[in-house]
């Protein structure tokens, strides 16, 4: 009995895969035909598939003729799914070797496409072809590659199928039943899931029998009853009860079951073989010999037709083709990618040469492009150091001349009118002295002083060495009535050669506005961080055209003494308007 149950699990398995075969097919036409546009070939298809099974001769007409209108490499994928729906046609006659023959062409063409759907396809099916020759390991393996692409593609039905087509392996051609029940059982689950009947009920066949076989037939039974009760009963359902009931040696219920299947039609010449091989098996059991023989003859004749050396031969003969082939292809395509590879590699070292020689070219150009900016660098530098000495020495030339304008008009007059005073006391005799006139004297005097003072103050004020900026810039802003001065940020002092270039960057800004800009009110702002200083001086003046000031308005200075610190100025004036000088100077720890 152990034969006839793994005859059955193999005939089960070979239902599952055409089953699988419609469905991949059918759900993969939107992508597999899209290039197709008789409606005649798709019409003629559909038609063939739905043969198969029961009229496998009108199918392989269908599809013959279909097979002259797939020629052409845009037709590869039409021409594969046709010829793996023709070895489900030639399965169900027993033709091995057509089978065989219309599998390996699929499987080119699908590898060909690289079309994931005809492959799992294939697969399913060629696995079929090693199960019914019982090559266990190949079987195995093929069922295993469509799992993997089953899973890539995250189709649970398909998934599904190569499950069970797994389980069905390893109970009937390894006999290993504990590896083969979680196949079953993670079939009937994923089943469940997605609602798809058909794998749930083939799996829990299959489970049906592992547990017949076991030795437990009221559990088998149950389960066969539940199927049946909620999907119907089939020849598969019949023939697991005929089991059973073989197991519980109710001879006479099994062999009613099984000649009951006899009458009906079948998808599979190896099932009704091994459904005659059981009937005779009882009958001999039962010492009916007669009635054994018979169906042992008839057992035999339908073996000897499907199994025969020449089968075998044609098969093993097509696959040894297929995989010449295939290496004849890869052995051809190492040669071109070889080839490929030495024009490549020309072509890299031409361009490598190019690259070089350019790059070198590239090299003395940049090079003497350096030299010639380096040596255009040298003459700006030397430029702007002319320039700003030519500046130091202006500002230095119109500094002296406003000094001895100061000296002479301001301190120089108050002087001599004191030496007038003082020359006429001289020659006045002591006893008539006029007070008035030493008064006047002396006040000249202190006049002088304080106008020396303010000479000095202006050159380098006492405050600035004394007190720093802050406070310098302060006492000189509280000297003009309309300025208003402050001071933000650090108060952390700078270098005594800052402190003057910026006291006297003020002092001009502030005296500007007081000369040019008519302003009512002057704001004199600085603000110290860490490493720079900004200053700002407002007025709202009458204000000038910026353009103007740029082709000179006295500001030279200024902005010497700025870019000897590397800063900046910014000056934004409108007419009536007022003016803003801003200056940014780094200041060096």
């Amino acid at each position: 009995m152990r034969l006839k149950i793994l005859h059955f699990m193999f005939l089960l398995a070979l239902v599952v895969i055409n089953c699988s075969v419609l469905f991949f097919t059918t759900s993969c036409n939107s992508n597999s035909y899209k290039t197709v546009n008789d409606e005649e070939f798709q019409e003629l298809l559909e038609k063939s598939k739905t043969l198969v099974i029961s009229e496998p001769d009108s199918a392989l007409m269908i599809l013959y003729e279909l097979l002259p209108l797939q020629q052409g490499d845009d037709n590869a994928l039409n021409r594969g799914w046709t010829l793996n729906i023709m070895s489900v046609a030639y399965d169900t006659k027993g033709m091995y070797d057509s089978v065989a023959y219309c599998l390996y062409e699929a499987y080119r063409l699908a590898e060909q496409a690289e079309n994931d759907n005809l492959l799992i396809s294939v697969y399913g099916n060629l696995g079929v072809l090693q199960f019914e020759l019982k090559n266990a390991e190949e079987a195995i393996n093929y069922y295993l590659k469509g799992l993997a692409l089953a899973e890539k593609q995250q189709d649970s039905l398909k998934i599904a199928h190569q499950l069970n087509n797994l389980g069905n392996a390893y109970m009937t051609l390894s006999g290993e039943f504990e590896k083969a029940i979680p196949y079953f059982e993670q079939c009937m689950e994923i089943s469940l899931n997605i609602k798809e009947y058909h794998p749930y009920v083939v799996s829990g066949f299959n489970l049906a029998q592992i547990y017949n076989e076991l030795g437990e037939c009221d559990k088998a039974l149950q389960m066969i009853t539940n199927i049946t009760e909620q999907y119907g009963s089939n020849i598969y359902a019949d023939f697991t009860l005929g089991e059973i009931y073989f197991k519980k040696n109710n001879y006479k219920a099994a062999i009613h079951e099984w000649k009951e299947i006899l009458k009906k039609p079948m998808n599979t010449r190896e099932f009704e073989f091994t459904i005659l091989k059981n009937i005779a098996e009882v009958y001999k059991i039962e010492g009916s010999l007669d009635s054994a023989i018979v169906y042992l003859d008839k057992s035999y004749i339908l073996r000897d037709s499907l199994h025969n050396q020449q089968t075998i031969e044609t098969i093993q003969n097509l696959k040894i083709a297929y995989e010449t082939e295939k290496k004849d292809l890869q052995i051809s395509k190492l040669e071109e990618e070889k080839q490929f590879v030495t024009w490549l590699s020309i072509a890299g070292v031409a361009v490598l040469l190019s690259a070089l020689i350019a790059l070198f070219f590239i090299v003395l150009w940049t090079k003497q492009k350096r030299k010639k900016a380096e040596i255009k660098i040298k003459q700006l530098e030397q430029e702007k150091q002319l320039v700003a000495t030519q500046a130091v020495l202006d500002g230095e030339t119109q500094e002296r001349s406003r000094l001895a304008r100061d000296l002479h008009d301001g301190l120089g007059s108050i002087l001599a009118a004191a030496k007038y005073n003082l020359s006429d006391i001289k020659k006045t005799p002591m006893e008539l002295i006029n007070i008035a006139l030493l008064d006047k004297a002396l006040t000249l005097l202190d006049d002088s002083m304080r106008e020396m003072r303010r000479v000095a103050h202006h050159l380098m004020p006492e405050s600035l060495t004394r007190y720093g900026l802050k406070q310098s810039i302060a006492d000189f802003c509280q000297s003009i009535p309309i300025a208003t001065f402050a001071y933000y940020g650090d108060e952390t002092p700078l270098n005594s050669k800052l402190n003057v270039m910026v006291y006297r960057i003020i002092h001009e800004l502030v005296s500007n506005a007081l000369k040019h800009s008519g302003a009512s009110h002057i704001l004199v702002q600085i603000f110290q961080e860490s490493d720079r200083l900004s200053l700002v001086v407002q007025d709202n003046g009458c204000g000038f055209n910026t353009e103007d000031e740029l082709k000179g308005m006295g500001l030279a200075n200024i902005r010497t003494r700025v870019a000897a610190y590397n800063g900046a100025i910014l000056i934004d004036s409108k007419p009536e308007v007022g003016t803003e000088v801003s200056v940014e100077l780094k200041v060096e720890s």
